[in-house]
């Protein structure tokens, strides 16, 4: 096929150096497209009646879809063993037909013709960047049936070649799944130590202290926040600084503030008063809490470790400085994932328009379970093994999704080749 028959966004540069054996065709060469259209409302159901029907990718799951609606008369039909394609933002996104579903008109069914179906599914990740370049730069807001019939792919002329690469990604794909399994029984180990270590801490208790906001052992001590803590809140980005000498530093905000960690890997940055560099900034121990936002963004944060330093915070922060000889920020880091916490910020949250706030009044006077000195040693020493557990598990993860990008790299482009006999495809 002539690289000039081609428009210039769906070139790739693979596409000029395929080893022997590979082509250059059309996607419509070897797939037959079936674009989505929505059966009338009425025959729209939530009691699974009729067929599994698919509106868009909002009921995309890892790979296969999560049925939530289902049609007594669909329009058109993808069939089992094809792949679904969203064709309206998030232009490309990838799921697998595992039953035939009716799909509307956010989504293509792609059925595999002439090439292997599993070598379609995952040929697609790397060729639907060619369709999504279209988008850079403006909204994107679908593919058409005339572009998408322009896209061009790279494939092997042997179906047993592509069945060996299909297979080999598919390995890579089962060590995933089965790791992200792991990960959510680590997930659930620290959410179970979590549960149980705050309402009863590390022994059968004698007694419990139980209220509207505290389950607690009954010899634990109750005080409100403002006893123990100093709560203040963050520096605001765009102050008049222009009578001040400054200085520029790293500034968290609130989408660096997840719950139970910070991302930290794209921060912003903000000018202070010289001066502040003394007395404003963040230390180590220091509890960063967000104020609001989104519900399930309402009082998540964690203890800083000085990941960066110096470093300032957003007015929409609370920094929590506790008294460390009264209550451990290595415990408090664990105790604001509680549900219990998130309880509390929820009930005296003020909520407009989707946004919940927490004023720092509220959080000075938010009742807080002690446990003695010991306790919190030996608390924090179970929760943080399975804080470093769960980490472990979340970096094997992503470990293994850097292997799989590499091998779509590389197997896609006929960069690696698999012999004959080394794999079962």
């Amino acid at each position: 096929m002539s690289v000039t028959s081609w428009p210039r966004w769906a070139d790739m540069p693979e596409f000029h150096l395929l080893p022997d054996g590979w082509s250059i065709d059309r996607l419509t060469d070897h797939v037959d497209i079936i674009a989505g259209q929505s059966p009338p409302s009425e025959t729209y159901n939530d009691k699974g009646e009729g067929m599994p029907f698919l509106q868009g990718c909002t009921e995309f799951g890892d790979e296969i879809p999560v049925t939530k609606f289902w049609c007594t008369a669909p329009s058109k039909i993808a069939p089992s063993s094809s792949t679904l394609m969203s064709v309206r933002a998030p232009v490309g996104e990838l799921n697998r037909a595992d039953q035939d579903y009716a799909i509307g008109r956010g989504l293509a069914a792609l059925v595999a013709e002439e090439m292997n179906p599993d070598f379609l599914y995952y040929g697609l990740h790397r060729w639907r960047r060619s369709f999504q370049r279209l988008g850079q730069g403006s909204t994107f807001e679908a593919i058409t049936a005339r572009q998408l019939k322009q896209v061009i792919v790279a494939a092997p002329e042997d179906g047993n070649e592509q069945r060996r690469i299909a297979a080999a990604l598919r390995l890579a794909d089962d060590a995933i799944a089965k790791t992200k399994t792991e990960l959510e029984a680590t997930r659930e180990l620290k959410r179970s130590l979590l549960r149980s270590l705050f309402s009863e801490g590390l022994v059968q208790p004698k007694g419990l202290h139980c209220s509207k906001w505290i389950n607690c052992p009954a010899h634990w001590t109750i005080k409100p926040l403002r006893y123990f803590a100093k709560v203040t809140s963050g520096f605001t980005m765009g102050r008049n600084l222009s009578r001040h000498e400054t200085v520029t530093i790293p500034y968290v905000t609130v989408v660096n503030v997840q719950d139970g960690r910070f991302e930290l890997k794209d921060i912003s940055s903000t000018e202070i008063k010289k001066e502040e560099l003394n007395t404003d900034l963040l230390q180590y121990g220091d509890i960063l809490m967000t104020e609001g936002g989104d519900r399930d963004k309402l009082g998540r944060g964690g203890m800083w470790r000085e990941e960066i330093t110096p470093c300032s915070y957003q007015n929409h922060i609370f920094r929590i400085r506790l008294d460390a000889d009264e209550y451990k920020p290595e415990l408090f880091h664990f105790l604001i994932q509680t549900y219990q916490a998130k309880n509390y910020f929820f009930a005296h949250a003020k909520q407009t328009s989707n946004l919940c706030t927490i004023n720092s009044r509220e959080l000075k006077n938010w009742p807080i379970p002690i446990p003695s000195m010991d306790e919190q040693n030996r608390m924090v020493s179970a929760l943080q093994a399975a804080e470093q557990q769960e980490s472990a598990t979340e970096q094997k993860v992503e470990a293994l999704q850097q292997v799989k990008k590499s091998l779509l790299q590389h197997l896609l482009t006929g960069k690696i080749r698999i012999p004959e006999g080394t794999i079962n495809g």
